[in-house]
């Protein structure tokens, strides 16, 4: 199977909902969880592509970042394209001040996992109450995902592959659909393998050797087995850690670890 094909048919998924203003581009850890409880799609929209920000003209920050700057700013990325407004976290200053700079489009800072202003936030932009009960119901399914990625990893299976997975379910919007999917590639053997944490594998992955986990950092999904519900979950899911990476974007602005660059 073609993963690309995945994010490619989400491309148009996302066109196509563009016309209904349902669609929120994600910068970071932000809880898709109550994005998603008030009917928007929410779709994580970085990218790490060299070969987009080669007519770019303003490549003066980490690989990621210049990537998505480029995407967004040369109008090639369908997700930001759709996107009725932009929901970024704070993890990084740089990300969220000059994103605000290069979009006309609104943009709403996710700070300190403060996920009451988040609702007051999309209450506002949705014009709709909070509904607890569809929330509740996402994040049960939220729980799965995440166990589900934890028992592929522990599989015999290529991590590069592990990691598409992982990565490419994201944009299979119909979320029962995303649960078959990751389950289709679990079996019953398993293998011990070396992790690497890293700020965001999509567009570097296949240049790492050995498992790559994300959302310690400024992307990604923290997994693990959950047992919390609700906002405890959310709570529990998005919060900050005091980590760091064991590979660092080229020219990131967080972390001084020149000998562990990786580069797009």
């Amino acid at each position: 199977m073609d993963y690309l094909d995945i994010r490619k048919n989400a491309y148009i998924d996302a066109i196509t909902l563009s016309e209904t203003g349902k669609v929120v581009s994600l910068w970071g850890r932000v809880p898709w969880e109550i994005v998603e409880s008030f009917g928007f799609k929410a779709i994580y929209s970085y990218g790490i592509d060299k070969d987009v920000t080669i007519d770019y003209d303003d490549n003066n920050y980490c690989d990621m970042l210049n990537s998505s700057f480029a995407y967004l700013e040369l109008g090639k990325c369908p997700f930001m394209f759709s996107s009725k407004f932009f929901i970024v976290d704070d993890y990084c200053k740089v990300r969220y001040e000059k994103l605000k700079e290069k979009t006309e489009k609104e943009v709403y800072i996710y700070k300190e996992n403060d996920y009451k202003s988040l609702i007051k936030f999309l209450e506002e932009k949705s014009g709709k109450a909070f509904n607890r009960e569809l929330f509740d119901e996402l994040v049960e399914k939220s729980k799965e995902i995440s166990k589900l990625i934890c028992k592929l990893r522990k599989c015999d299976v290529d991590e590069k592959r592990i990691y598409e997975v992982e990565y490419f379910s994201k944009f299979i919007f119909d979320i029962n659909k995303r649960i078959d999917f990751i389950k289709s590639h679990i079996d019953d053997t398993q293998r011990d393998k070396d992790t690497v944490k890293i700020q965001a594998g999509a567009g570097i992955y296949k240049k790492i050797s050995g498992l790559v986990k994300e959302g310690y950092f400024c992307e990604g999904e923290y997994q693990d087995i959950f047992t919390k519900e609700g906002f405890e979950f959310i709570e529990e899911k998005y919060k900050e850690f005091e980590l760091i990476p064991d590979l660092v974007i080229n020219n990131c602005s967080l972390f001084d670890m020149k000998n562990k660059y990786i580069s797009y």
